[in-house]
């Protein structure tokens, strides 16, 4: 559960520090989207950002409070399989050349879909977690390598999807 909370702690708020440091530019990622009316383009863009930080406060205390890791949880699975639903539509009607807005600049496809889906399920862990409580030593002991770990997997495929849409002009002309 530490592992967990920690690396959502560090994955949300990282997202939301970007989406504050850059909020034009946020603001036009989601306009891209094409999923709102242009009205709430704004407010869902200056809202994102306060809500992934949130969040991440959430999971920073979950490991010692049930309820934080309740809600930490349940919204951290609605947001992650929100912008997962976003991606799909946009790749279902061949708008794969929007950046993503996870911060890298990675453009649409479907490995960020699975990569939301698998940290969907990984946020449901505080749910079927033993419950909250003051972390053993040895749960830190296994918190770091569990985080260092995942960080190491997010961030491959993070550098997988860029490497592949700079290779797609490649692909598309062999000559």
């Amino acid at each position: 559960m530490l592992a967990v909370a920690a690396g959502f702690a560090v994955l949300l708020g990282s997202a939301a520090w970007g989406k504050f440091r850059n909020a034009a530019g946020f603001e036009a990622i989601l306009a891209d989207y094409r999923l709102l009316p242009g009205s709430l383009v704004r407010p869902v863009a200056r809202g994102i950002p306060v809500v992934e930080g949130v969040l991440a406060a959430a999971w920073i205390i979950a490991p010692w409070h049930a309820d934080a890791a309740l809600l930490a949880s349940i919204a951290t699975v609605a947001i992650m399989l929100g912008y997962g639903v976003a991606i799909a539509a946009n790749l279902s009607r061949g708008r794969s050349w929007i950046d993503c807005g996870c911060g890298g600049g990675e453009q649409l496809s479907w490995v960020l879909v699975g990569r939301n889906a698998v940290l969907a399920t990984v946020a449901v862990v505080p749910l079927v977690a033993s419950g909250a409580g003051v972390p053993a030593w040895g749960d830190l002991a296994m918190a770091l390598p569990m985080f260092a770990v995942g960080a190491c997997l997010y961030l491959a495929t993070g550098v997988l999807v860029a490497n592949a849409a700079a290779m797609r002009p490649w692909a598309e002309d062999p000559s």
